[in-house]
């Protein structure tokens, strides 16, 4: 469904659908990002045979090192492949230092790692190995034509191209439809045009554990001064964070160019182009995200029909008087629903038993549901 927000200001309503036909991209020249890491070498023996021997060391410990930070993994036998080709992950290397100590060899090095195909390879590796699918909440406004930004964006065109890309992965998708209920349009916009520690707090006050966060802008400019074809450009630009923690992991962008008479129809392509150009980093960055080990020492606590913010104090008092806990944050405070945050380090059993059945200004708490460290409970 096609979301505008004037239209959802004037009244609760639905657009007519939009179709669209998903055209593969043509692959495209990027840039490569690099990242610089120094690292020491060692060989026996000493020529240059030994250097050589040396530098390849160090190669091999730069490779291990990160992988260790990526996949917070201590077994490298599923990276055997990446460790025999560690060259093809380095731009370059600068030699800083080489002595000889006895009859060994030592290098230092500064090694220019390329970070896309290294974090491509690593989760095609790591993603049949990851313990569950994850579910991803994705929030990306469009921005067609001039008369959007007066009108406001739709909601719906770059959240399909994904949902269609990603559906053989058979991971979790929500979006605007499941936002909806708690958050006002107006709201969501302000989210996306915030800064990184507004889209944090907004990852974490939801239960997802991937949250995309972006938009995608059009311009539409004349081929030539008596054409009346238009050149469509589209800029996606998109914000990645972890959901446990509110950590923005990744950012992408992209461009794409569509050509036609009608600017909102040559619009529409661009933009879902400029998406489907980002599917291969997109399902990157959710496995790399999903990597990272989530706070033992962390609860999340969603409560359903909390009505008023008295009622939610007294819940977070009876916490706060759980043994083993530190500390309570709320995330997300509606009439209907509220999320929050504990730091608890004690066990979940002891910790639902203290709060069930406890009376706050009459109302009952149940624990409708607890899966490892995350727990439901309800006003009753």
């Amino acid at each position: 469904m096609c979301y505008r927000l004037q239209t959802l200001l004037q009244k609760p309503g639905i657009m007519p659908l939009i179709p669209f036909f998903l055209i593969i991209p043509p692959l495209v020249a990027c840039a490569e990002t690099t990242f610089t890491v120094r690292m020491k070498g060692y060989a026996e023996g000493v020529g240059l045979t030994a250097r050589r021997l040396a530098i390849e060391d160090a190669q091999q410990q730069v490779m291990v090192d990160i992988l260790h930070s990526m996949t917070n993994a201590e077994d490298m036998a599923p990276f055997r492949g990446m460790l025999r080709q560690t060259s093809n992950y380095f731009q370059r290397y600068d030699i800083l230092r080489s002595d000889v100590i006895g009859q060994t060899t030592e290098v230092e090095i500064d090694a220019y790692v390329l970070e896309r195909p290294l974090r491509r390879d690593v989760a095609t590796i790591m993603l049949p190995r990851l313990p569950r699918l994850p579910s991803i909440l994705v929030l990306i406004a469009e921005y067609i034509g001039e008369e959007s930004y007066a009108g406001g964006p739709t909601f719906d065109i770059a959240e399909g191209v994904f949902r269609e890309r990603l559906k053989d992965f058979k991971f979790e998708i929500n979006g605007i439809h499941d936002l909806m209920t708690h958050f006002d349009m107006v709201r969501l916009v302000d989210i996306i045009n915030g800064d990184v520690s507004e889209g944090a707090a907004f990852a974490r006050a939801n239960q997802e554990d991937v949250v995309v966060i972006g938009q995608v802008t059009t311009t539409h400019e004349p081929l030539h001064l008596d054409s009346n074809m238009l050149r469509n450009r589209a800029t996606a630009t998109l914000r990645v964070f972890a959901g446990h923690d509110g950590k923005m992991t990744d950012l992408m962008t992209s461009q794409a160019v569509v050509q036609s008479m009608e600017p909102l129809d040559g619009g529409k392509q661009a933009v879902q182009d400029a998406c489907a150009k980002l599917t291969g980093d997109f399902i990157t960055a959710v496995v790399l995200t999903m990597l990272s080990l989530e706070d033992e020492g962390r609860v999340l606590m969603e409560v359903t029909n909390p009505s008023t913010r008295d009622d939610l104090s007294g819940l977070i008092r009876i916490i706060q008087e759980v043994p083993h806990t530190y500390d309570v944050e709320t995330l997300l405070f509606t009439e209907t629903l509220a999320r929050l945050a504990v730091e608890y380090h004690g066990s979940m059993a002891d910790f639902t038993d203290r709060i069930t059945e406890q009376i706050i200004n009459g109302r009952k708490i149940e624990v409708t549901r607890c899966v490892k460290r995350e727990i439901t409970v309800a006003f009753q």
